[in-house]
């Protein structure tokens, strides 16, 4: 891995400190896991917010969801 080094205001330094000595973490672990965080953010974050265009934009080809015979028993408990 690369070194990166960064100046910090001091109450961010403070915050990052006590962070990483309650969570028993490195300061560079923290960082890490805050610019990853943000760069996927970036991305779109999840997969679902990534295919958001896409949901619901093609149709599955089948239109008997509604027949009567695929709803029987729907919402009735079944007993094993």
């Amino acid at each position: 891995m690369r070194t990166l080094t960064l100046k910090l205001p001091p109450d961010l330094l403070a915050w990052l400190e006590k962070r990483a000595r309650l969570s028993n973490r490195s300061k560079s672990e923290i960082a890490r896991e805050a610019l990853l965080a943000q760069r996927d953010r970036q991305r779109g974050g999840s997969a679902a917010a990534r295919a958001g265009d896409l949901v619901g934009k093609f149709a599955s080809g089948r239109k008997d969801s509604a027949h009567k015979r695929h709803l029987k028993g729907l919402g009735s408990c079944r007993r094993i």
